[in-house]
């Protein structure tokens, strides 16, 4: 047998033959690891903007939810500070205000309302047949009081929406007060007689008188 090199010429095609085939096995494997390592990649990045998605969905659903808990918060603890926390607490839900803003919009329109129910009805006693002339005479200065009170009330209304000063709100939903207050004052000089709206008239003062303690807090949360 020939020898080249030093070494058999058989084992030197055998070695070589091995070497073509380790090389021709690492070219065909280096795209596949390539491969492998790209899909890799691709796998991992749609994992983290999948997360990073999911993530910003999440936040974005507990915003409202938490921004809606602060509002009614805020409301619920306004009435605490009122006249009649009670009557406070249960037109924030019969209006659905969140904020003391709101609250106190809802609470001038109740009054407002009450206001008007109120007048209305001393209205009707008086033209009943059976109210007599004393009656009457009271009845006459409770509808002064309701009616003077009701156009305080509107012009607090109207405060609201336009903006108008604070102290200019405030006034009109103090005068009110004050001119709810004569209707019972008639009732007061004449111990005898029984006021037939006197329960209108504890409702509408303490509607106003709440209307009055959440316009004053409006300061702290324009």
């Amino acid at each position: 047998m020939q020898k080249r090199n030093g070494q058999p010429a058989g084992r030197t095609r055998t070695q070589a033959a091995s070497g073509a085939g380790l090389l021709r096995g690492n070219r065909l494997s280096e795209p596949r690891r390539c491969c492998e390592d790209g899909l890799a990649r691709t796998v991992r990045s749609t994992a983290q903007l999948t997360t990073l998605l999911l993530l910003a969905a999440l936040a974005v659903a507990s915003a409202k939810p938490r921004s809606a808990r602060r509002s009614l918060n805020e409301a619920t603890t306004a009435c605490e500070f009122v006249t009649v926390p009670q009557l406070c607490t249960s037109l924030a839900a019969k209006s659905g205000a969140t904020t003391v803003p709101a609250l106190t919009v809802a609470a001038v329109n109740e009054a407002t309302a009450t206001a008007q129910e109120a007048k209305v009805t001393v209205e009707r006693i008086i033209a009943a047949p059976i109210t007599d002339a004393k009656l009457k005479a009271n009845l006459d200065v409770c509808w002064k009081s309701f009616a003077d009170s009701l156009d305080t009330l509107q012009k607090a209304g109207s405060d609201l929406q336009t903006g108008a000063p604070h102290n200019q709100l405030v006034t009109h939903i103090s005068a009110a007060i004050t001119y709810v207050g004569h209707c019972n004052d008639g009732f007061s000089q004449n111990p005898g007689l029984v006021s037939p709206v006197a329960d209108v008239t504890s409702i509408l003062k303490k509607l106003v008188s709440n209307s009055l303690a959440l316009a004053v807090s409006l300061q702290f949360h324009q």
